[in-house]
C-alpha cells in the first residue's frame, strides 16, 4: 500500500541521433500545480523533448498555457501541455532543451511521497477526546495538520478525513500548532490522487466560508494560532 512500483530505464544504444528520439520508460510520481489547486499525477515516460503523464480527472488548462510540475524532492518545473488523451497527457519542459538530463543519481525523479496542499477541516479522536483540526498537505502516507490541542510525539490519533475516511496514525513531529502525521496503514497512492479533485473542490468551498465568517468577525477554522 506504498509508492507505486520501481521505475524501468531501458539501456541506452543507437547513435546519438537515435537516443533523441527514445522514449525510456519511467514510472514516477509527481503532481500538477495549478491556479485552482495540486493534483497528484504520475510519470509514464520521458524523451529528449516531452514528458508523458498519467493523470486523474485533473482540469487541465488549455494547450501552451503555463503551469508547474513539481517532484518528490520539492524541485519543480514550469511546463505546457503538448496534448492529452483520456488520461494520458503529453508535457513539454520551459527550460529543459534535453529533458533525459533529468534523470541518473542527482535528478528529481526521486521515490518520495507526493503530498498535494489542501485546506481541509477535519477532527482527530485521542484518549476519548474529539479535537478539530486543518488538514494543511495530504499524501499518501501522512498529513500536516493544525490543531489547537497540544499533542505528543508518537502519540496515537485517529484522524477523520474528508472523502477518504478515517485513518489512524501518529504523531512524528510538532511546532504547535502544526503536527506531522504519519499513516499506521497508508492508503494507495491512486485513492489519493483520485480523489484529489473533490478535496480541492472541498478546500475552496472552506476558503471561501472561512472568508466570508472573517468578514463578519467570526473564526470558521475553530484553530487557535
Amino acid at each position: 500500500m506504498n509508492d507505486l512500483s520501481q521505475s524501468h530505464i531501458a539501456s541506452e544504444s543507437g547513435t546519438a541521433s537515435q537516443r533523441s528520439e527514445e522514449r525510456i520508460p519511467l514510472i514516477r510520481t509527481a503532481k500538477l500545480i495549478l491556479d485552482h489547486g495540486e493534483y497528484p499525477c504520475v510519470l509514464r515516460d520521458i524523451s529528449s523533448g516531452a514528458l508523458r503523464i498519467k493523470f486523474y480527472e485533473t482540469p487541465l488548462p488549455e494547450a501552451g498555457e503555463p503551469f508547474w510540475l513539481e517532484f518528490g524532492d520539492g524541485e519543480r518545473f514550469e511546463v505546457s501541455l503538448i496534448w492529452s488523451r483520456g488520461d494520458q497527457a503529453g508535457l513539454a519542459f520551459k527550460d529543459h532543451q534535453s529533458l533525459l538530463s533529468l534523470l541518473g543519481d542527482n535528478g528529481p525523479f526521486q521515490k518520495r511521497a507526493i503530498r498535494i496542499a489542501v485546506d481541509l477541516p477535519a477532527s482527530i479522536k485521542s484518549l476519548g477526546r474529539l479535537t478539530d483540526v486543518i488538514i494543511s498537505d495530504l499524501s499518501h502516507e501522512g498529513a500536516h495538520v493544525r490543531c489547537g490541542h497540544q499533542l505528543s510525539i508518537d502519540q496515537q490519533i485517529r484522524l477523520q478525513i474528508p472523502a477518504l475516511g478515517e485513518i489512524f496514525a501518529k504523531v512524528r513531529w510538532r511546532q504547535h500548532p502544526d503536527y506531522g502525521l504519519a499513516f499506521v496503514e497508508t492508503f494507495h497512492f491512486e485513492e489519493v490522487a483520485r480523489l484529489a479533485p473533490n478535496l480541492q473542490a472541498l478546500s475552496k468551498v472552506w476558503r471561501e466560508a472561512r472568508r466570508e465568517s472573517a468578514n463578519i468577525g467570526g473564526d470558521a477554522s475553530g484553530i487557535a494560532a
